[in-house]
């Protein structure tokens, strides 16, 4: 469990760095123009999550082209299995002087706590400033402060030059304190003697699920207590005293998005949150109010007291971070106490209702099964109900539609008798039955219900919880015949998809889908599912083909799968019925997800697929088998609805 949490949080760390890495290398966000990237200092676990961060997106969306680690004597064996872990090479300083000429992008680390690190850390911080001395270069140090202890009355949060002064005049002088003024003075004294690019970034408080620079609170043990006693205890001195926390994802995103537009010379503080000891722990209660007990023991008037960093400055660059202290503490807590992670916040808009969604569809499938066996054709679980299936015996707890795959000959057969044999509680969702529905992958629909999508609910038409039918057609045994194949569908399929929704989209090629629509209004929808059907046809008569293409336009870019293994179906457990999965199923899986198909992904990737707009599960939600009086839907609007309840 606590590896899982610790490899979930860098993996997440990677993902929030890569949307930022995908806007700059398809040129969508300014970001300067570096050539490489270089990292140093202690062993501050910020610099080990950014590094891998950066590693990884760029790996996938390469805007550096190559990653640095900056060393000075031995390296310790964190850091070693950080380096390793990160595929990312060491280097001396000598080894890297001939890549200082270049417009390099520097990022060093200290934590001013550990002393045992002081000297060798300012000796390779001062070799690094050496480096850096480029005006084409940018220098970004951050810094985790030693405790700053509550102001005197009259301030509740001090901003950057503020902050300098209370530490150099105002604190006690401790060897921490000692320690954070003198790279402060190394920095003002390079800068002053050296015109280039020097920012220093302030954290106070940092934790992650692993590791905690927290000097003002023992984060740690607040958790810890928690967890030993399955108790929740809010005193006063819990609300006594304010202030500011940064947790690891965000800070590294702030670290990373603050190179691009941080002035030269200038100080930010950066946190996350301002909160209390009673802020985490009624988070850690309302996380997991089935674990803990709460008792509050307070009085009638509290004094506060106040030791936050004021980031206005930093705010007012206007960086995007999705941080949110409810998944820091949930991480922390899971990590400590061993608890599953709980998955409920990335399914938080299907309000609860992801179990009665999958017992729908699976009612859909039991009706699917009943018309295909006493019709003799043949079905399968496909994608992630079949992975769902071979993975643990039923559906995957954050996947929210269900999928059935068939062979093109079965299909058709299927298509013939559906309509007419589905009781009267389901519909078949269809661009060629006049249903409305334009999808290039047909459905069966639970009547009565809605379960849009921000893309389809534009549209007015029965959109209810349904059962994805994908066809597996066959193709060409030569490639440029698949090749030629694949692009006219794609096309087709962008084209209907376009035409129905009918209006440009923000961040969908807004400009171009202006440009193009006109022309595609020429023709009606039918025309484009027509041809669409005509290509993917094209090579159904073919007999010795081995290769099937995804039909429904989903993977046609990633190429043909094998036919071998899909025409032979066995029935297993499936969410507590029988259902039939191909008797060779592993071609299948590896094509659609991969080799590590078994492995379940991080926490962090669990989330369901589709972006609801509107789910409504009328009287389902109150008896998913019974058939309790409801109102019929009526498209037009609630208020359209009949007063006789069907």
């Amino acid at each position: 469990m606590k590896q899982l949490v610790v490899e979930d949080e860098l993996i997440m760390t990677a993902e929030a760095l890569k949307v930022h890495f995908k806007a700059i290398y398809k040129k969508r966000k300014k970001f300067p123009e570096f050539q490489n990237v270089i990292f140093g200092g202690d062993d501050t676990f910020l610099c080990d999550y950014l590094l891998y961060a950066v590693a990884n997106a760029n790996q996938k969306f390469p805007i550096f082209k190559d990653i640095k680690y900056l060393t000075y004597g031995n390296i310790s064996d964190y850091r070693t299995g950080t380096l390793n872990e990160a595929g990312v090479a060491s280097f001396d300083y000598d080894a890297l002087k001939s890549a200082s000429e270049k417009n390099n992008l520097f990022y060093f680390f200290i934590d001013s706590t550990a002393l045992n690190n002081k000297e060798k850390t300012l000796t390779e911080l001062s070799k690094m400033l050496e480096l850096a001395k480029n005006k084409k270069s940018k220098f970004v140090l951050s810094v985790v402060l030693p405790e700053i202890k509550a102001f005197k009355e009259g301030a509740t949060s001090l901003s950057e030059r503020e902050l300098s002064f209370y530490i150099e005049k105002m604190c006690e002088k401790s060897p921490e304190v000692e320690y954070y003024l003198e790279i402060e003075k190394l920095l003002r004294n390079t800068l002053r003697e050296n015109d280039f690019n020097i920012t220093l970034l302030r954290f106070d408080n940092v934790f992650s699920p692993d590791f905690y620079n927290t000097p003002c609170v023992d984060f740690k043990a607040i958790i810890e207590e928690c967890v030993s006693t399955q108790r929740v205890v809010i005193t006063d001195d819990d609300y006594k005293r304010k202030f500011t926390v940064s947790y690891v994802r965000d800070a590294c995103e702030n670290i990373f998005l603050s190179s691009a537009v941080a002035k030269k010379g200038h100080i930010y503080n950066v946190a996350s949150s301002e909160i209390s000891v009673a802020d985490i722990k009624e988070l850690i209660f309302e996380i997991y109010p089935d674990k803990f007990d709460l008792e509050k023991n307070l009085s009638s008037k509290i004094t506060r007291e106040y030791s936050c960093m004021n980031c206005l400055k930093f705010n007012s660059l206007e960086l995007e971070t999705a941080f949110s202290l409810s998944t820091a503490v949930k991480h922390v807590v899971s990590y400590l106490s061993e608890l599953e992670y709980d998955i409920s916040d990335n399914t938080a808009f299907y309000a609860g209702k992801i179990k009665t969604i999958q017992a729908l569809e699976v009612e859909i499938l039991k009706e699917i099964d009943r018309i295909c066996v006493e019709n003799d054709i043949k079905y399968f679980l496909a994608g992630g109900s079949l992975l769902g299936a071979v993975r643990s015996g039923g559906s995957i707890p954050w996947d929210d539609d269900l999928d059935i795959g068939m062979l093109r000959k079965d299909y058709q057969k299927f298509r013939k008798i559906c309509e007419e044999n589905l009781q009267e509680k389901f519909e078949f969702s269809s661009p060629f039955n006049g249903s409305g529905s334009h999808y290039t992958i047909e459905k069966v629909r639970l009547k009565s219900t809605y379960f849009s999508t921000t893309y389809s609910a534009k549209n007015v038409f029965p959109d209810g919880v349904f059962v994805d039918i994908l066809v597996y057609d066959q193709t060409s045994n030569f490639r440029p015949l698949r090749v030629i194949q694949s692009f006219i569908l794609v096309f087709l399929y962008y084209c209907i998809i376009l035409r129905w929704y009918n209006e440009a989209r923000r961040k969908h090629k807004y400009y171009a889908t202006k440009i193009i629509l006109p022309f595609l209004r020429i023709f009606p929808l039918g025309f484009y599912h027509w041809w669409f059907e005509f290509f993917v046809k094209l090579f159904m008569n073919k007999k010795d083909a081995t290769l099937l293409i995804d039909s429904v336009g989903k993977k046609l870019k990633d190429g043909p799968l094998p036919k071998a293994g899909l025409e032979d179906t066995v029935y297993v457990d499936f969410d507590g019925i029988k259902a039939p999965i191909p008797v060779d199923y592993t071609g299948y899986l590896n094509y659609a997800y991969g080799p590590d198909y078994m492995e379940k992904p991080n926490y962090g990737k669990r989330k369901c697929p589709h972006n609801f707009a509107r789910i409504d599960l009328g009287k389902y939600i109150f008896d998913v088998k019974g058939e309790t009086p409801f109102r019929e839907v009526d498209l037009r609007g609630e208020l359209f609805e009949s007063e006789d309840e069907k």
